[in-house]
């Protein structure tokens, strides 16, 4: 049979990986919870495609030292120096409360010994920042409290893992014969001692964990900075080096005892300064980590979990006794920092939500303390339900609070400053694109950069098509610069512009409404609006507008009013370039009064009609030579009812959707994000 081979193991694993978070995540579940379910799903306790022992359980071991690797590699030090108090503060008690509450009550309910409880303590007082994509969406990521959790993570996640490597590193635990908690599944031991699974040390723990910490912190970077200056100066050289010293890290924490994955944290925390977050050496180990060794390692995970037991009793209630250590320790530790510096009790509200969150840190905690033989396998499956227990109150808790939080002041160039265009031909008639983007641009006399991204080999055809997109503009009397910009995908290199451009404005080329397969599958407009930090549109023009249409959403949010701003602000720069008729959609007449004066509404051209978004009223009022200008959350607001009525309507009409900077999203607000690591969550994802 193909069944066991390693071409079929191979087929059934990237299967998983490619849809097992798709799936999951068009149910607004973390894509981790999909690669465990897939591992159930595909394991041996159902329909038994992959094994524990075999492919699948040594690339998992592979993508445990990767996870960790990534996460001492992407640690932003200057934002950690730049909330340094409140981190330390937070950290501190983010850690000491939620470890020091389980550790009392695993104590007091099972009756185990000290270093196992320890270990149930750091899996629940680490945290990974699952629902940071909420705040960014909300241009909250410059807030003091938003700040304060995203350093303290780091804090706690350094001592959850210095409680790991304190367990890892004995040899022999010596406990005495323990009741039967949960009938006896929370540990059962084997005789009267608990074996770790690392090799016998080769030296002792005080010689050896010095030995590391050098090693990594100070010998690895310099080795690094030398190889990197004088030897490999190509990536793909610089690559496997980084994987070399992961690896190096990692041997040297057995020659003590300690699990592996301690070195391979501090190999990336050593090497952080030469591998910055946005750099292309960075994007080539996070592409190989996300997307085959983490994942490989969270199917293990779920290999080795019955399906069955996840509804058992007795795992729900350990899940939820779990998810209670997060909550509580989490809300306590916040509400003394918030009182500590004077938060508002949205800030201190939005700061304990962020921290709620548990992923793959934990898992890794989790397994680690399996293969030590501390507690049994009911321990990982309830984590995996307090694992989406803490996904879904951080994402709605992050996500309600955070409509509550004032914006930050930040000084961003006026929206016509430097406008980049997708020139694709990808559903646009490109001369009344450059016409939409030159009406923007010409309010701050500004620059218009028609843009490409191509494949090597491929340049010379990209070129020709920006010069003839550069002449268009620069006909209308704007300054232009074409750009063709080679990179491995279009949102990547749609983000690297911006990110070396000082962008004021992303105009992308869009094919127009299809709900049923953005959400299902996503779409590059998607990735590149949830990531950009600057305000980004889909626009779809089949011919020039006679009329300029805008559907307003709602206003009550700070995100949503400044979206509905940039919406009306745009035909502001319609109209100003090509005064034609306005009309002005509105659930609710007040709301008009937020982003237009008394002077706009007496002007002769312009309308109002008040009427709810998805209504038949608002489809009967619209015309195929109207331009139809609505904020991102519109489309996220419709019923779904409404929104397949209005997709069919705006078939043959030009329609334009703004958001504001991580706000775009055209497919009902699915996020893609991606697996997350111990620490901060990047910014750039994926």
């Amino acid at each position: 049979m193909l069944i066991g081979t390693v071409e079929a193991t191979m087929l059934v694993l990237f299967a998983i990986i490619v849809f097992g978070p798709i799936l999951s995540e068009r149910i607004h579940i973390p894509g981790i919870v999909g690669l465990i379910a897939g591992g159930m799903l595909f394991g041996p306790f159902v329909i038994g495609w992959l094994e524990a022992d075999e492919l699948v359980t040594e690339l998992g071991a592979i993508g445990i030292l990767y996870l960790m690797f990534l996460a001492g590699l992407s640690f932003d030090i200057q934002a950690f120096r730049d909330n340094r108090r409140s981190a330390i503060v937070y950290g501190l008690l983010g850690f000491f409360v939620p470890f020091l509450l389980s550790i009392v009550v695993v104590l007091a309910v099972f009756d185990v010994g000290l270093l196992p409880a320890a270990l149930v303590g750091a899996m629940w007082a680490s945290n990974t920042l699952v629902a940071y994509p909420e705040v960014q969406s909300a241009g909250l990521q410059n807030n003091r409290a938003v700040s304060a959790a995203v350093s303290a993570g780091v804090v706690a996640d350094l001592l959850s893992l210095t409680v790991l490597a304190f367990a890892t590193a004995t040899a022999v635990i010596e406990i005495e014969p323990l009741p039967e908690p949960f009938g006896g599944r929370l540990v059962e031991v084997a005789g009267a001692a608990i074996e770790p699974t690392t090799p016998d040390p080769t030296l002792p723990l005080w010689i050896a964990l010095p030995l590391l910490a050098a090693f990594c912190l100070w010998l690895l970077p310099r080795i690094t900075d030398v190889f990197f200056v004088r030897v490999g100066r190509s990536r793909a050289q610089r690559f496997v080096f980084a994987l070399a010293g992961m690896a190096a890290g990692a041997t040297i924490a057995l020659t003590g005892g300690i699990e592996g994955l301690i070195g391979a944290f501090l190999a990336g925390l050593g090497m952080n300064r030469l591998v910055p977050n946005k750099g292309p050496l960075m994007d080539r180990l996070e592409f190989v980590g996300t997307t085959i060794f983490i994942p490989t390692f969270l199917i293990s995970i779920g290999l080795n979990i019955d399906p069955v037991l996840l509804v058992d009793p007795e795992t729900l209630l350990l899940g939820l006794l779990f998810t209670g250590f997060v909550v509580v320790g989490k809300s306590v530790a916040a509400i003394i920092t918030g009182l500590t510096f004077r938060f508002s009790f949205d800030e201190i509200a939005l700061m304990s939500s962020l921290s709620f969150g548990q992923a793959a840190s934990t898992l890794a905690i989790a397994q680690v303390g399996l293969s030590l033989g501390m507690f049994d396998q009911i321990v990982v499956n309830a984590s995996v339900i307090a694992i989406v227990l803490t996904a879904l109150i951080t994402s709605y808790g992050a996500r309600f609070f955070a409509e509550r939080v004032p914006i930050p002041v930040v000084d961003r160039p006026p929206l016509g400053a430097e406008v980049i265009v997708d020139i694709r031909a990808h559903g646009s008639d490109l001369d009344s694109l450059i016409t939409l983007a030159a009406s923007i641009a010409r309010s701050d006399d500004g620059l218009v950069a028609p843009y490409l991204v191509t494949e090597p080999g491929r340049h010379a055809n990209a070129r020709v098509l920006v010069d003839d997109a550069v002449a268009a503009v620069t006909a209308r009397g704007l300054d232009a610069e074409g750009m063709v910009r080679v990179d491995d995908s279009f949102a990547d290199g749609t983000l690297h512009l911006v990110e070396e451009m000082d962008v004021s404005l992303v105009v992308l080329s869009w094919t127009g409404p299809h709900f049923a397969t953005d959400y299902l599958f996503g779409n590059d407009i998607d990735d590149i609006g949830e990531h950009s930090p600057v305000p980004t549109m889909a626009v779809r023009l089949l011919r020039p507008w006679q009329r300029i249409v805008v559907v307003m959403g709602e206003t009550g949010a700070d995100r949503r009013r400044e979206d509905t701003r940039l919406a009306v602000d745009t035909a502001r720069r319609l109209r100003s370039s090509h005064p034609v008729p306005l009309l002005v959609v509105t659930a609710e007449r007040d709301d008009i009064a937020a982003v237009l004066t008394d002077e706009e509404l007496r002007d002769e051209g312009v309308e109002v009609l008040v009427a709810p978004t998805g209504s038949g009223s608002v489809v009967e009022q619209l015309d195929p030579d109207d331009v139809i200008i609505a904020p991102a959350h519109v489309l996220h607001d419709l019923p779904p009812r409404a929104g397949w009525r209005i997709n069919k309507a705006l078939d043959e009409s030009n329609i334009v959707i703004v958001g504001g900077p991580h706000r775009l999203s055209i497919s009902k607000g699915v996020t893609r994000q991606s697996l997350p690591a111990t620490g901060p969550v990047a910014t750039r994802p994926d």
